[in-house]
């Protein structure tokens, strides 16, 4: 749920991440003027602002200048402790897939592309339609994404390489944001569960819904047996002549 620390981790593994800057909370009021300088002369407005270990678009605001910016940190330290600020991707299109499957192998599903209301996907588009909680399920997409062959070949191949990057196990669903004009893209962030099942993104696939699950349930059995098969403890003396005197030959 760390964004920051995924993004390193993505990024040292050569995998385009979205470029974004950590903003501590005490930091930032202590050095308000200082810091609001260096994220404007770090990126060029306008900029997103976002809690570094939220989702569901949830403390998230866009800031076309100065006092906006501050506006949206303020707003993102309501939820969170440290925020995400990163420059708005520019001719925006949002290209998400699913990858199933664990560090041993993995597959990947058809790609979608959501279509929101607003110019950022709102917690609304995303849950509430017509006045109904339906989830992601029922949010409007073109599935499969108007993209090309290429394209989609390598938004798949990134997903699974980000997968495997981060040790994921299970479904994850991979969120990418794409420069309509330049066809640059970059992982934004990773969903695994309970944020999303992803399954209708594995309907065209061939998966069903209860295979899909049938899937999960073998991955968490084999995941079971793994982790069982590994020590995590170390049978040690050291404290067989502790003294509340303190050990002899210590310096106090």
């Amino acid at each position: 749920m760390d964004k920051s620390v995924t993004k390193a981790v993505l990024k040292d593994a050569g995998i385009p991440a979205w470029d974004s800057r950590r903003v501590f909370v005490k930091s930032f009021f202590k050095n308000m003027e200082k810091i609001l300088r260096e994220i404007e002369n770090e990126f060029p407005f306008p900029l997103i602002v976002k809690p570094f270990n939220l989702g569901s678009s949830i403390g998230i605001k866009k800031a076309l200048n100065t006092a906006e910016l501050k506006e949206a940190l303020e707003y993102a330290f309501l939820y969170t402790d440290n925020a995400l600020v990163g420059q708005v991707v520019q001719n925006l299109r949002e290209i998400n897939c699913s990858v199933l499957g664990d560090q041993e192998s993995h597959i990947v599903s058809e790609c979608e592309e959501p279509i929101g209301v607003d110019a950022i996907l709102s917690y609304n588009d995303k849950y509430i339609s017509g006045g109904k909680a339906k989830g992601m399920s029922a949010a409007k997409r073109k599935l499969p994404a108007d993209i090309s062959a290429e394209t989609r070949d390598e938004v798949r191949r990134i997903a699974g390489a980000a997968f495997q990057a981060l040790r994921c196990c299970g479904v994850a669903r991979v969120d990418f944001l794409m420069d309509e004009s330049s066809g640059r893209i970059w992982v934004n962030e990773l969903n695994t569960i309970p944020g999303s099942l992803s399954f209708y993104l594995w309907e065209p696939m061939g998966l069903s819904y209860g295979e899909l699950l049938d899937r999960l349930v073998v991955l968490a059995l084999k995941r079971e047996r793994e982790n069982a098969a590994v020590t995590y403890s170390f049978d040690t003396n050291i404290l067989t002549n502790f003294s509340p005197e303190g050990a002899k030959g210590l310096k106090r």
